[in-house]
């Protein structure tokens, strides 16, 4: 049973990646927790003049979003497999990243989706700059879906592994289960920047994939001298693939894949849905 958070800031985006998702685990058995958040530091002193005699703020700025979360699960639950899928909603004022993080604590969270629409203001709330938090500060696997991007059933599944990644074998059963669902295959890319025992990693990667996965279900490749964050803008690189996954495995991974000179450009230019696995 697959536990997924699906965060919403009511906007097309979030409900286009919410639906990516109901169709990618449409054969899973799912509980779905829709979340919406109403951020504690965006409010000021006129939503206390506009709450009513013998109201709490906290009613006040939360009901119409009630609504709206009730509508937007009700939207998704007609795609949904109503035979395996289940939904909460939930309404939470808090800091966002805060808000997120107590959820997927409390309801046992395997899975985080988010669109990402480039967003570089914090006040266009959610899916802009705060996806890249979600990336960054959130220890859980997490599903991002570029907007506007419509869901296409992944026949390649693109690995990609920067000079110090491994593909563990947590990540590799988890992709695995992927793959036996959507029927893919999947292509490795291991990112090298030097020759240094490079044959040693690639024959430990090749090890493990060929343990557990079918010879004829994947290929791998090793590219030199460029960035990892490349393989989410670049289509040369992600040829064919359906989904790009990457493996969050050590604490300056998303320093160096979110960098000043790169946050930019892949916050606006995300090419292809991206899981990342934080093992």
């Amino acid at each position: 049973m697959k536990r997924i958070l699906l965060l919403t800031d009511f906007s097309e985006n979030s409900i286009n990646a919410m639906n990516y998702a109901l169709k990618l685990f449409y054969n899973d058995f799912c509980d779905f927790f829709v979340l919406n958040v109403q951020d504690s530091l965006s409010y000021t002193s006129d939503d206390l003049i506009t709450s009513k005699s013998g109201e709490s703020l906290y009613e006040v700025l939360i009901l119409e979003n009630k609504n709206k979360l009730k509508r937007i699960v009700n939207h998704l639950k007609l795609n949904a497999n109503d035979r395996l899928h289940t939904f909460k909603s939930i309404i939470d004022y808090d800091v966002f990243v805060d808000a997120v993080k107590q959820t997927v604590a409390k309801e046992d969270i395997g899975y985080v989706v988010m669109g990402t629409n480039g967003a570089s203001n914090l006040s266009e709330a959610i899916m802009g700059s705060n996806a890249l938090k979600i990336l960054r500060y959130i220890d859980c696997n997490t599903l991002v879906v570029p907007e506007g991007y419509q869901y296409k059933k992944p026949d390649k599944i693109l690995l990609a592994l920067d000079t110090d990644d491994y593909a563990d074998h947590k990540t590799v059963v988890d992709i695995m289960e992927l793959i036996r669902n959507l029927g893919a295959s999947i292509n490795v890319v291991r990112f090298i920047s030097s020759d240094n025992n490079i044959q040693s990693k690639i024959n430990l990667d090749r090890e493990l994939l060929l343990e557990l996965i079918n010879e004829n279900k994947f290929t791998y490749k090793t590219v030199s001298n460029v960035p990892l964050s490349n393989i989410l803008v670049d289509e040369s690189l992600s040829k064919d693939a359906g989904i790009i996954t990457l493996v969050g495995q050590f604490k300056g991974f998303f320093e160096r894949l979110f960098s000043d000179s790169s946050k930019t450009k892949i916050s606006k230019n995300l090419i292809l849905p991206l899981m990342i696995f934080h093992h």
